[in-house]
């Protein structure tokens, strides 16, 4: 991959206020701003660096000159002065037809640690851009960035609208595509990158937004001391925890409630940004297969794919709810073992492998999966005899199911419930088949006939349950006995809510604003 540095304006402010250095010479953190350019683009494997400098100033190609002596990276110098960083843009373009390549701005000031984590992304992306964005406005015409809620750029403003939460960062990831509108912008006598750019969207190509945390110009002779505070910075010195993803369900995961689960997931969102976080909200896919920035995660992520990018997530120190731990201790055979390790409340149980025959020791049962949620209607079988049990576990072992539970069928009312552990949010009622059913299996314990019963028992076990598994936010299913007796039977990690999604939804947005980012 190459890198281009546009470097050949005159930096005429920064002269008429008394700074003797041609721009690309001024030293932020000791070190010239286009070298210390250079220097990181060297570190990132580029194979050619190519820049253009004027010629105003040869002082510059002499120290470029000097440099390249000490690169193992080619370096490139194109000498000419330009009316423009996008006509500088046209002067290097011959270079940079082969490949993905990345653009930037002699003065722009970021930290390394973002910019490889930016790189990585683009080469793993199959868009034709990737735009460096930054929600820290500190330029006196800033373009701003208008989004949605994927990070897929939907315009460049010159003055910001609701969609716009970035500002353009001057730094460009992109592929030869771009270099068509480039072409075009030429022949029809445009100028500046933001007309660039608004033409990269007016043509359709995909371009993506890359949150940093923060990216300096260098324009003034003020911004060096602000350029050199920064660099002493941790890039997330008092911005932890303001880059917050939500990843939301896979389809196939959310049988007959796929509209459910987006809608929880995104009314969330909404209550987070709304206390000033910077809020992006993905699929699994795009988790599992591209870095995204972040701070903290919440999640309903099931797939195995998305699960292990999670669990690679928490091991550098990021914060995941629901937890991929959790997730997994939500699979009915492991969620089965805790819960009646803790002593929670459940029904007589066995578990057993699905390529040996049933004994008939619980009768009438509900047969279940047991290496994973229900995911299909087969994956939960009510049964009342011995011949009927063995079929279904037949049917698992040739699905490739190594293991079933099997729980004894309780007689009561059935209650489904919602919380969020540590705060005041519970809530329970009596299930719908129409409305409130995956698979329709809740016409078996028929109408509820309104069995009395302890609602704080029930938060007190829902409560312990979740901590067990290790699921702050959930939902599960329970068989209250005509004696106002319960057994948890179901225990699911962050269920739909879908009848009190408003009434929740500031309830987990608080739950995760309290976590410690």
């Amino acid at each position: 991959m190459k890198f281009a540095i546009i470097s050949a304006g005159e930096g005429s402010r920064l002269t008429q206020e008394g700074v003797a250095a041609p721009k690309p010479l001024v030293k932020v953190g000791g070190v010239p701003l286009i070298e210390r350019l250079i220097r990181i683009f060297a570190r990132q494997g580029a194979s050619e660096i190519v820049v253009i400098v004027n010629d105003i100033y040869p002082q510059t190609k002499r120290h470029l000159d000097v440099l390249r002596d000490e690169l193992s990276v080619p370096l490139r110098i194109v000498v000419k002065t330009t009316p423009s960083s996008m006509h500088s843009f046209w002067e290097l373009s011959s270079f940079l037809s082969e490949d993905k390549f990345c653009l930037t701005t002699v003065d722009t000031i970021f930290h390394e640690e973002e910019f490889t984590q930016y790189i990585k992304a683009f080469l793993s992306s199959d868009v034709d851009g990737m735009m460096a964005v930054t929600d820290y406005v500190d330029d006196e015409k800033p373009l701003y960035v208008s989004t949605d809620n994927q990070l897929a750029i939907t315009g460049f403003h010159d003055t910001p609208d609701s969609a716009c939460r970035y500002v353009s960062g001057g730094i460009y990831c992109l592929t030869p595509p771009c270099l068509r509108t480039l072409r075009h912008c030429m022949e029809e006598g445009m100028s500046r990158m933001r007309n660039f750019q608004r033409q990269l969207v007016a043509d359709g190509l995909r371009l993506r937004a890359y949150p940093f945390s923060k990216i300096l110009d260098v324009d003034h002779a003020s911004d060096i001391a602000k350029a050199n505070e920064f660099l002493s910075m941790h890039p997330t010195d008092g911005k932890r925890g303001k880059r917050v993803l939500g990843v939301a369900r896979g389809s196939e995961y959310s049988p007959n409630h796929e509209t459910n689960d987006a809608a929880i997931i995104n009314l969330v969102a909404e209550h987070v940004r709304k206390q000033g976080f910077d809020v992006t909200v993905c699929n699994e896919k795009e988790i599992a297969t591209q870095p995204i920035p972040t701070d903290f995660v919440f999640s309903m992520a099931r797939g195995e794919s998305a699960l292990k990018r999670l669990r690679e997530l928490e091991q550098t120190g990021i914060r995941i709810v629901n937890s991929p731990m959790g997730i997994a201790n939500c699979a009915r055979e492991a969620m089965t073992r805790k819960l009646l390790a803790a002593g929670v409340p459940h029904p007589e149980t066995v578990i057993v492998s699905t390529h040996e025959r049933y004994s008939g020791a619980i009768l009438p049962c509900w047969v279940k999966r047991g290496n994973a949620h229900a995911m299909v209607k087969e994956d939960v079988v009510y049964a009342e005899s011995v011949g009927h049990v063995n079929r279904v576990l037949s049917d698992f072992h040739s699905r490739g199911i190594p293991t079933a539970v099997i729980n004894k069928h309780l007689e009561g009312d059935l209650v489904k419930f919602y919380g969020v552990r540590d705060t005041d949010f519970f809530y329970w009622f009596y299930p719908d088949v129409r409305q409130h059913s995956k698979f329709g299996l809740e016409i078996v314990n028929g109408e509820a006939k309104g069995y009395r019963f302890s609602r704080q028992a029930l938060v007190n076990a829902a409560n312990l349950a979740s901590k067990e598994l290790d699921v702050p936010i959930y939902g599960g299913d329970c068989i209250v006995a005509p004696d106002g007796s319960f057994s948890i039977i179901d225990f699911n990690d962050w269920p739909s809510f879908a009848r009190c999604r408003e009434e929740a939804a500031p309830y987990i947005a608080k739950l995760i604003m309290n976590y410690e980012f």
